[in-house]
C-alpha cells in the first residue's frame, strides 16, 4: 500500500480483478508527497477507504466511458486536496450516495436516477451541488473536468461534520470540559462561559458551521464600543443593548480598552473556535488573528505602561505602612515579598512552610516541588497548587533582605503551629472559584491608593518591580524567565521559541536550577 520511491513516499491499490476492464488499469498509483513514514500512513488510510468505497460502487454501477473518466477525475483532485485538508474525506455517507448518483444507470428522457437518502440527506445547499450533478451527467457535451468538479464540490459541502450541525450553545460544555481537563482555574474558567454566553447574545446561537469570519470581525465592532463596567452602571452584559443605552446617557461611559477586549472578549472566542478545529468539526479558527481596532492614545501604545513598576518612594512608604499591620499577616508581608521574589498575588496567599528549603546550601522558595529528597508531600503540594501555568512552577532563591526582615522565624512559627504543610496564610481564603487572593488583592490595592492616584500603578506593581530590577542587574533573559515564572522568550538560531522545561533539560539534564542559576540572583540590588 505504501512504498518509497527515493526520498519521497508512494500510495499503490491494485485494482480488483473484476473492475480492470471498467478502469482500464491494473492498480492505483499516487504521490503521497511526504517523506515522512508516520504522514505517508496516515494518508495511506485516508485513500485506502476512500478508494475501496468507490470500488464498491463501480461494482454496482453501469459504467459508460464518460462516468469513468469522471471517477478518475475525481480520485486525481482528491490527491491534489489531500495535503490542504484530509479532514474533509472522513464523511463518507453522501460521497457514498453521490457516486452512485453519478453511475447510476441513465434514462432516455428522465436522466440519472436520484437516490432517496441523497435527498433525505441533502441540505439547501447541497441540493444546489447535487442538482449541478444530475444536469451535469446528462448532458452528452459536457466535458469530464466539468462532471469531476461538480462532483468534487458536492463532496466538499456534504463533508459538513455532523457537530459542525450543531448549534453554538450545545458545544460550551465540551470546551469547558476540556480546560478542567487542562487544570485551568475555576474563575478562568467561569469568565470564558460567560464571554461565550456574551458572543450568542450578540450575534445568535447558529450551527458552527455558519459562523463566518466576518461574524467575529462584526463582533469585535460591537465590543470596542463596550461601556466599561456596563453590568456596574447599566445593569446589563447585553452588548446591543448596553451600547444603546449608554448613547442616552447625559455623560457616556468610555469604552473598555483594547487590552480588555482582546485579552477577555476575543481570546475567549479564538480557544473555542480554536477547540472546534482542532477537533476537525469546522475546517479552521474563524477568530483567528481577529484584535480589537480602538485606536490608540500615547499611553496605550507602550505595553509596559499597563502597570508600571513601583517608585523608589512608593516602595518605601508601602513599607512603611504596612509595619503597622500584624506581623503574622499577608497585609504585612506583601510588599516585603512581591517586591523582592516576584511573586503575583495568587502565589504568594497560597505559600505554606513546605514552599520553603534548602538547595545548593541556600534557602529557596520552591513552587515546582520536584521530589529530590524522597518526601512523598512534594507531589501533593504540588498537585495543590494553583498556578498560571507550568513556567510558574519555580524555584527561586529567598532575598537575603527578606531574610533580614525575620521570614525564617515566621515560617518556624507557622510551622510548630499548624505543622509541615501550614499555610504561611491561613486567614486568606478561597472564593468560589478556589482563588485565595480576591479578598486580599483588593485591601492590598487600597494601600498602594493611599499612597498614589496613579490606576497604573496597583499590588501587582511589586512583580513589575521585581522584574525591573532584574534587568537593571542584566540577568540574562532566561534566567529572569525562570525567577518570574514567566513563559520564555528566548530565540534559537531557527527563529524559534524554546520552552524553558526543555531549554533546561536539554542544557542540565534536570528541572532543577543549578547553583550558578542561582548565583545570578546575588545580582539583583534591593534598596530596602
Amino acid at each position: 500500500m505504501v512504498h518509497r520511491r527515493g526520498p519521497v513516499f508512494w500510495f499503490r491499490k491494485s485494482v480488483p480483478v473484476d473492475l480492470i476492464d471498467r478502469l482500464g488499469k491494473s492498480d492505483i498509483r499516487r504521490s503521497l508527497r511526504t517523506c515522512n513514514a508516520r504522514l505517508a500512513r496516515q494518508r495511506a488510510w485516508t485513500l485506502i477507504l476512500l478508494v475501496e468505497e468507490a470500488f464498491a460502487v463501480l461494482r454496482d454501477a453501469g459504467l459508460t466511458l464518460r462516468a469513468r473518466d469522471a471517477l478518475n477525475a475525481v480520485l486525481d483532485q482528491v490527491f491534489e486536496d489531500l495535503d490542504r485538508n484530509e479532514v474533509q474525506w472522513s464523511q463518507r455517507l453522501r460521497y457514498r450516495a453521490l457516486m452512485h448518483t453519478l453511475f447510476s444507470e441513465e434514462r432516455p428522457n428522465e436522466g440519472p436516477k436520484v437516490l432517496p437518502e441523497v435527498r433525505a440527506a441533502a441540505k439547501p445547499a447541497d441540493e444546489c451541488f447535487v442538482s449541478t450533478t444530475i444536469s451535469t451527467a446528462s448532458q452528452v457535451t459536457q466535458t469530464t473536468t466539468d462532471v469531476a468538479q461538480a462532483v468534487v464540490d458536492a463532496m466538499r459541502n456534504a463533508s459538513i461534520h455532523p457537530e459542525a450541525r450543531k448549534n453554538l450553545t450545545a458545544h460550551i460544555e465540551g470546551y469547558i470540559s476540556s480546560l478542567r481537563s487542562k487544570r485551568r482555574g475555576a474563575k478562568y474558567i467561569a469568565e470564558v462561559g460567560t464571554k461565550l454566553r456574551v458572543f450568542v447574545t450578540a450575534m445568535g446561537d447558529k450551527p458552527i458551521f455558519d459562523y463566518s469570519k466576518q461574524d467575529i470581525l462584526d463582533y469585535r465592532d460591537l465590543v470596542d464600543q463596550m461601556p466599561i463596567d456596563a453590568i456596574k452602571h447599566l445593569k446589563t452584559d447585553n452588548i446591543r443593548m448596553a451600547i444603546a443605552q449608554n448613547m442616552e446617557r447625559p455623560v457616556p461611559l468610555p469604552p473598555i480598552s483594547a487590552t480588555t477586549v482582546n485579552a477577555k472578549y476575543l481570546t475567549a472566542l479564538r480557544g473555542f473556535f480554536a477547540y472546534l478545529a482542532n477537533r476537525g468539526f469546522i475546517a479552521h479558527n474563524v477568530a483567528d488573528g481577529v484584535q480589537s481596532e480602538q485606536e490608540r492614545n500615547g499611553e496605550d501604545m507602550l505595553d509596559v505602561e499597563k502597570r508600571l513598576p513601583f517608585s523608589p518612594r512608593i516602595e518605601r512608604d508601602l513599607f512603611e505602612s504596612t509595619r503597622k499591620k500584624k506581623k503574622d499577616s499577608a497585609d504585612y508581608w506583601w510588599p516585603r515579598i512581591n517586591c523582592r521574589q516576584g511573586l503575583r498575588l495568587q502565589e504568594l496567599t497560597q505559600l505554606c512552610v513546605s514552599d520553603f528549603r534548602m538547595l545548593h546550601g541556600r534557602l529557596c522558595l520552591d513552587l515546582l516541588h520536584f521530589d529530590f529528597d524522597g518526601d512523598p508531600n512534594h507531589a501533593l503540594r504540588r498537585a495543590e497548587l494553583q498556578l498560571k501555568s507550568s513556567a510558574a512552577r519555580r524555584i527561586v532563591p529567598v532575598a537575603q533582605e527578606l531574610l533580614n526582615e525575620g521570614v525564617e522565624a515566621f515560617i518556624e512559627m507557622r510551622r510548630k503551629a499548624g505543622g509541615p504543610n501550614a499555610r504561611l496564610f491561613p486567614n486568606e481564603h478561597a472564593d468560589k472559584y478556589g482563588n485565595t487572593s480576591s479578598a486580599f488583592s483588593k485591601r492590598a490595592n487600597r494601600e498602594v491608593r493611599r499612597h498614589t492616584p496613579d490606576r497604573r500603578i496597583v499590588a501587582y506593581s511589586g512583580r513589575h518591580t521585581f522584574a525591573q530590577r532584574c534587568d537593571e542587574a542584566q540577568i540574562p533573559q532566561h534566567i529572569r524567565n525562570m525567577f518570574m515564572g514567566h513563559e520564555p522568550e528566548e530565540t534559537s538560531a531557527g527563529g524559534q521559541k524554546k520552552s524553558r522545561g526543555k531549554h533546561v533539560s536539554a542544557t542540565y539534564g534536570s528541572p532543577l536550577p543549578t547553583p550558578e542559576d542561582l548565583a545570578w540572583f546575588d545580582k539583583i540590588k534591593f534598596p530596602f
